[in-house]
């Protein structure tokens, strides 16, 4: 709105904008404003009361400051009158505050309608005086402290206390102390107890990207310093028995999965290492125990896994045993049972004194690359032995030299009575259409053969019917021998028949102990007949020749 006056009087001047720029010079004040006299000379000097020096009309007294505001309302103009001032703040003040409307808390009435800016005010001081008055006094405890007004979080339990989190997680963040510290100082109950009444969540779960050795995810460290030991840690668990058909679904009470950082390939990977800190002593160790702790008496340990050090004066010279112990009837302390040297000897610390006795079957032994395989038992697990009634066996001149060499003779071919290699039947090592044996393993074998022969002639001399051995005419000779087939004899003998000489039966019985064979290596057995008697066969004679492996 803009201003009105157009004419020099007060009647139609608008002091209550500022755009007006006609000042009216004459408000019933002649021409000119009034100038105040001069104040007393001193406060001292001033009468009292002080006597009016004038009286002004409020029309002539104009405010010549800035708006004032209320709320973003303008209260007071610039360049308004005395009269306009006072006229604009009593109605702004009846306007606004003359009737306060209800005012309510929640469904009660705080403030009537209609009431007055005091009356309002009186009523709510009155409402809420009433409500705090009927407040009770707050207190803390269980876990709480309070400090005047301030609660804080610590302090004594006085009472069991449950949190119940539902479907909301209780998070303690923490950056560089402790995120929880329990501590505990009397001797009954745990420190901590984890009570999951659920079968499907884990009780206690703990991640941690931490790496490296002797910096784990979970430790438990005894502080016991009275000497007497300490169990670190216990697992109990129920209804974990063996899956016999499954075994990989079977439920452990402790199972250890770690991973490698080496991708594929053979290299295994640490699962568990059990270390002694506190024993430095060549000799001690450390061990695993296994044990039945619900024996009708007592509990007992059945059995333990000891690594011993026995030379310990740096690490490239440690050496080291694994032992093996059990509980034996009678015995309370643990025996030695199976010992592994750290050279890779093994011993087995109860035999070699007839401890354990009875008719051996198999035998224990190893191949060149160590593998521990089971032979036929008794000092051979390689063996041959062939048998039979020999057939006709005629006559060679004696008059030849030739004759009388083993390796030009006869070769028998007894029946195969058992071929063994390694404790196992087989049928490659004798061949009985040709009498050839064929060593299978290069090693140490005994030879033996025997021969009983009965003489073709039962009357008279027997095999004494020979016309060799007169005068001048050198005896007759029966050999026998194994040859390799070829120029090597391994073993042979003779039997000498003279004319005359009373020799109802041949009997020749030898062989060669240890002998080395190698593998591959051909034998036979030999027979060459100078007796001058033709042998015809007869029942219940016998060639039979056997060949084992000792070594």
């Amino acid at each position: 709105m803009s201003c009105n006056n157009t004419n020099s009087t007060c009647s139609s001047c608008n002091y209550n904008y500022s755009s007006c720029n006609n000042k009216c010079t004459k408000c019933g004040c002649k021409d000119s404003f009034l100038t105040s006299p001069p104040p007393c000379p001193t406060p001292q000097g001033c009468p009292d009361p002080i006597p009016c020096q004038e009286v002004l009309s409020s029309d002539c007294i104009i405010y010549n400051g800035p708006n004032i505001s209320c709320n973003g309302d303008v209260l007071i103009y610039q360049d308004s009158t005395w009269t306009e001032l006072l006229e604009d703040l009593v109605e702004y003040f009846c306007t606004t505050y003359s009737n306060v409307p209800a005012i309510l808390c929640s469904e009660d009435i705080v403030v009537i309608a209609d009431s007055s800016v005091n009356e309002a005010l009186e009523q709510i001081v009155a409402y809420f005086c009433t409500a705090i008055s009927g407040l009770a006094i707050v207190t803390a405890n269980n876990g709480l402290t309070k400090t005047v007004n301030n609660i804080q979080l610590g302090g004594p339990l006085v009472q069991n206390t449950t949190l119940t989190n539902s479907t909301f997680a209780l998070n303690i963040n923490s950056t560089s102390v402790p995120a929880l510290t329990l501590y505990k100082s009397g001797s009954v109950g745990a420190t901590l107890v984890v009570n999951n009444t659920v079968t499907n969540s884990q009780a206690i779960l703990a991640n941690s990207n931490i790496s490296g050795l002797n910096t784990p995810v979970v430790q438990i460290t005894s502080t016991n310093t009275g000497g007497s030991g300490t169990q670190a840690l216990g697992l109990i668990s129920n209804f974990n028995s063996e899956q016999s058909s499954i075994p990989s679904t079977t439920i452990p009470t402790l199972l250890v999965q770690p991973t490698s950082n080496v991708g594929g390939g053979t290299n295994n990977t640490c699962a568990i290492r059990v270390e002694n800190k506190g024993n430095t002593t060549a000799g001690s160790g450390v061990s695993i125990e296994f044990g039945n702790p619900s024996l009708s008496t007592a509990p007992v340990v059945t059995n333990r896994l000891v690594s011993k050090t026995v030379v310990n004066t740096n690490v490239n010279a440690t050496t080291s045993k694994f032992i093996i112990q059990s509980k034996v009837s009678g015995v309370n302390p643990l025996e030695d049972q199976l010992t592994l040297q750290s050279t890779g000897q093994l011993q087995l610390n109860n035999y070699g004194t007839a401890t354990f006795i009875g008719t051996p079957t198999y035998n224990l032994s190893t191949t060149a690359l160590g593998n521990v395989i089971e032979t036929t038992a008794g000092l051979f697990g390689t063996a041959f032995r062939a048998s039979s009634v020999p057939a006709s066996i005629p006559v060679v001149s004696h008059l030849v030299l030739a004759n009388s060499e083993i390796t030009n003779g006869v070769t028998i071919k007894p029946t195969s009575i058992y071929q063994i290699v390694n404790g196992a039947t087989v049928t490659t090592m004798y061949d009985v259409a040709t009498g050839i044996w064929t060593c299978p393993q290069t090693g140490k074998y005994d030879i033996n053969y025997n021969v009983y022969l009965t003489s073709p002639s039962a009357a008279a001399f027997g095999w004494g019917d020979t016309a060799l051995g007169v005068t001048g005419v050198g005896p007759g000779q029966f050999f026998i021998g194994v040859t390799n087939n070829s120029t090597i004899t391994y073993c042979a003998d003779y039997r000498t028949v003279m004319n005359k000489q009373y020799l109802r039966n041949l009997y020749l019985t030898g062989g060669m102990q240890g002998v080395d064979i190698n593998a591959g290596t051909t034998l036979v057995l030999k027979i060459q007949n100078m007796t001058g008697v033709a042998y015809t066969t007869t029942a219940n004679d016998k060639i039979d020749w056997a060949i084992k492996r000792v070594g």
